[in-house]
């Protein structure tokens, strides 16, 4: 049989959910208590002396309740209403105390509550970020940038560690945040609370910047289910995001249901490579189209040029260079020249800024008399490959279709299994599964730490190194797989394997110097403080990986349709950025002005985009001249140019 509970203890558990409902809910019963002992207290006062109404006396006990003070002014000769007015003011005393102590408890509580970020966030046309690590500052940077032409712009990072150490190491890593806020706040980001607080669905883009694949598929199940329950998943919002591993690319864009951009990592990147290795520089040039420091890809309609054919039109921008049209939503990269723009076209350009370059049909003054059609012929390419990674398939894939026959690639790997080498002889990533046609692989297992070793595979003529970074980051580690090829002993912590990577171009520097010889080096890095030590070492090309792909993350952010044209921008088929010698298109040591090298590279269904040229102050890489400067070339230079091949 159960016991009924007590007056005491019902008026204890009464007391106990009292105290427990927060600090309004106890003012509130303060100030109870203080009208029913001010009302008691000026009834029973008005009793004890004569002269006053019940009204003046309820006054009168108020004003001992809130001001101890007014006790020392109060006739003595009435005993009985001084003694009843001390009471009035004692317990006006311990309920100050007590409200005072409340107050500046729950003042605590808010500002703790609003360092941990627990707010809600009111904006519009902000950027959200989900995710708090490494790559963000790459994120914010380039955000804060982009943002640096609007008047006000925000950015919302979700992170899991507390607000004040995201906020702190922000502030660490970005000196200038010129018009952009940065907010942070912490919490799950699959708590529907915490993405409502958010505002996720006024946002202008979502950018999950996760680490595992895993992760980043239930943050787009995350969003996907609160935009839908808010009724905002058909809004101009996007999310941007990046898959490590192939096989997890269509579960992504499954959750996404069309609202996201998915970029495949490790694809991107080994195409990247692939272009480097083989054209000294030219990651310097596809980190230039992908950050918003200088110029980049904008999409804009110019009605005026409507009826005109695209060949007809490169000279009509004076500061940007003309890429492309983007019809009905499907970018074309350098369509043929005669292709007619249609009413509703954007024009694809490179520029500093959207809505800076106009077109202004000018004559332009050309020097069609400096043209060489001389092609230089095409060389076999052999390269030295240092390490391995799992991106190295990919990126034999890709060298495949772009280098002559007889093309030569050697891997030297302290640690080589059968499985490695049969992927490196076909591409495994491709549904024909197809052999190598260009390029004859083989394959040594040695120490390539060895200075010794390292002058003997320099021997045979070697004119490109390439150095892998052998990190445990493989696409497969990351995401969770375990069907990776990468040998178990040889794949170490990213700052292990960087600092690796700077023996090897210290060893390969000094066997430059000693042998005399020369080689172009392209190196990839994990961390872009490890890139700034290895600059006594004179590499050509740094690639670091979790760098590319955040500006890449970030241009998508802010245009989607981007994506279709970095692919196409980096894809085999159709038209590739390309650094061809400047003596195949002008005669050396002759001066020529931009409008003329547009129409030469027109003529051969090609668009300039810019130069690399060598001399004495070293080399600079110019993308986007303006068109009416003018340059002379040696044969050590070369021209930046989209083409077919």
């Amino acid at each position: 049989m159960n016991k009924k509970p007590s007056f005491r203890q019902k008026a204890r558990y009464w007391f106990d959910r009292l105290m427990g409902k927060g600090t309004i809910a106890l003012v509130g019963m303060l100030f109870l208590v203080t009208a029913i002992v001010v009302v008691i207290g000026g009834i029973l006062g008005s009793l004890c002396s004569g002269d006053l109404s019940a009204g003046n006396s309820v006054w009168q006990s108020l004003m001992h309740a809130i001001d101890a003070g007014t006790l020392a002014g109060d006739d003595t000769a009435n005993v009985g209403f001084v003694i009843l007015m001390s009471v009035v003011t004692l317990c006006g005393i311990f309920v100050t105390s007590i409200l005072i102590g409340i107050i500046s408890s729950g003042f605590e509580e808010k500002l703790t509550s609003l360092r941990k970020g627990f707010s809600v966030v009111i904006e519009n046309q902000h950027t959200v970020i989900i995710g708090f690590n490494d790559g963000i500052y790459t994120l914010l940077s380039e955000l804060v940038e982009a943002n640096a032409n609007q008047k006000r712009g925000c950015i919302l990072v979700i992170g899991e560690q507390d607000k004040e150490f995201m906020d702190e190491e922000i502030k660490a890593h970005i000196e200038d945040f010129k018009t952009t806020e940065i907010i942070c706040r912490s919490g799950n980001f699959t708590n529907n609370h915490l993405l409502e607080m958010a505002s996720i669905e006024t946002a202008r883009s979502i950018i999950i910047n996760q680490q595992s694949d895993f992760q980043v598929i239930k943050a787009l199940l995350a969003v996907v289910a609160y935009l839908k329950s808010r009724d905002a998943f058909d809004n101009e919002a996007h999310i941007t995001t990046l898959i490590h591993n192939e096989e997890n690319i269509d579960a992504a864009r499954i959750a996404g249901e069309g609202k996201a951009e998915v970029i495949f990592l490790t694809d991107v990147l080994a195409r990247i490579i692939a272009h480097t290795c083989r054209q000294p520089g030219m990651s310097l040039v596809l980190t230039d189209f992908f950050d918003f420091d200088g110029d980049e890809f904008y999409f804009e309609e110019f009605p005026e040029l409507a009826g005109k054919t695209f060949g007809s039109i490169l000279n009509w921008f004076c500061s940007s260079v003309v890429v492309g049209i983007d019809r009905n939503g499907v970018p074309m990269l350098n369509p043929p020249m005669d292709t007619v723009i249609r009413p509703g076209d954007q024009i694809i350009h490179l520029a500093a800024d959207d809505g800076v370059s106009l077109p202004v049909e000018v004559e332009p003054e050309l020097q069609m008399d400096c043209e060489q059609t001389q092609d230089a012929p095409e060389q076999p390419y052999h390269l030295l490959v240092l390490g391995y990674n799992g991106s190295l398939p990919l990126i034999l894939h890709e060298l495949d279709q772009y280098v002559a026959d007889g093309s030569t690639v050697t891997l030297a790997c302290t640690s080589l299994t059968d499985d490695m080498v049969e992927d490196l002889q076909s591409s495994h990533h491709t549904p024909e599964h197809s052999e190598l046609t260009h390029l004859r692989f083989t394959a040594r297992q040695c120490n390539i730490y060895s200075k010794e070793v390292l002058t003997e595979l320099l021997k045979n003529g070697t004119t490109d190194v390439l150095l892998l970074n052998q990190a445990d980051c493989s696409p497969d580690n990351i995401s969770g797989s375990s069907n990776s090829n990468t040998d178990s002993s040889s794949v170490t912590s990213s700052e292990e394997a960087d600092s690796k990577t700077l023996l090897l171009l210290l060893q390969l520097r000094d066997i430059a110097s000693r042998m005399q010889i020369e080689f172009n080096i392209t190196s990839e890095m994990h961390s872009v403080e490890n890139q700034r030590l290895s600059k006594v070492a004179k590499v050509n090309d740094f690639v670091v990986g979790s760098t590319i792909a955040n500006l890449i993350l970030t241009q998508v952010s802010e245009n989607r349709k981007l994506v279709a044209l970095f692919e196409d921008l980096l894809d085999a088929d159709g038209s590739e950025i390309y650094m061809k010698p400047a003596s195949s298109y002008v005669q050396l040591n002759k001066t020529v002005n931009m409008y003329t090298l547009t129409e030469i590279a027109k003529n051969r269904g090609e668009i300039f985009v810019g130069y690399k040229k060598q001399d004495r102050n070293g080399l600079s890489l110019i993308t986007n001249p303006v068109k009416n400067t003018s340059v002379s070339f040696s044969d050590e230079d070369y021209l930046i140019v989209i083409a077919e091949e």
